[in-house]
């Protein structure tokens, strides 16, 4: 159940309708999978790790996109994998777990980081609102950290202006959201797959063509231009 405005409102026991995963040849092919480096500064633990970055995949499978996770940080202590550290659009992505946000409201899930042009590398995940809405409503920790997840990495593959009027890219999840959460059809739909697989071909594209001229790229600043938060609807922050 998720507590509103101090009420109880159960999830429901509705089924949500199934999600068919798209098929392969409806997507632009992809050449490899995206790189996530993930750093844990929030205790949540390499086996919960795991498990949500599995839920996360599968995700991201069923819109034609792979994802290879390097488990950089665990518990705040550096694992020094090869390739940790490293950022670059489209590719190259950074998801850092940390206990709580600064300046966001309570409820908040997580944030990513665009530059600009729409592109960004950067992500966050506040892992104490996950926590209480686990406690809240017994829901699986890795459930919900998987799909945080794969909303907020896909505001780095979408670019700005990503938030949906409902399904997985939705600003604020309401009890609809986390019973999708709960049966693991909370998607993306056909146009962000179909953008995100576009936005990786040309971003690929680009970086192939810059090794190849033997040009060195200046690194993107991490201050942005934008960002792209992600909250439960309902969720109490100990006031009504």
């Amino acid at each position: 159940m998720v507590q509103t405005s101090g009420k109880w409102v159960g999830l429901g026991l509705f089924l949500a309708l199934l999600s068919h995963p798209l098929k392969a040849k409806e997507l632009p092919a992809t050449s490899e999978p995206i790189k996530v480096s993930v750093y844990d500064d929030a205790g949540v633990g390499l086996e919960v790790l795991i498990k949500s970055e599995k839920v996360a995949s599968d995700v991201f499978e069923r819109a034609g996109v792979g994802v290879r996770w390097l488990n950089c940080g665990i518990d705040g202590q550096l694992t020094g994998l090869p390739g940790c550290g490293k950022a670059e659009f489209p590719t190259r992505l950074q998801l850092r777990m940390l206990k709580r946000s600064r300046g966001l409201t309570p409820e908040t899930f997580g944030i990513s980081y665009l530059s600009v042009k729409g592109e960004g590398v950067y992500s966050q995940i506040f892992v104490e609102p996950v926590e209480l809405l686990h406690k809240t409503t017994a829901m699986s920790m890795p459930d919900l950290l998987g799909h945080v997840a794969a909303h907020e990495l896909a505001h780095l593959l979408l670019g700005t202006n990503s938030h949906s009027v409902d399904g997985l890219m939705r600003a604020r999840w309401g009890s609809r959201e986390l019973e999708r959460v709960n049966q693991r059809t909370l998607l993306f739909d056909a146009g962000e797959a179909r953008k995100m697989a576009e936005r990786l071909i040309a971003g690929a594209k680009r970086n192939a063509e810059v090794t190849m001229a033997g040009a060195v790229a200046a690194p993107e600043a991490p201050q942005c231009s934008s960002q792209a938060a992600i909250g439960v609807t309902g969720i109490a922050s100990g006031t009504d």
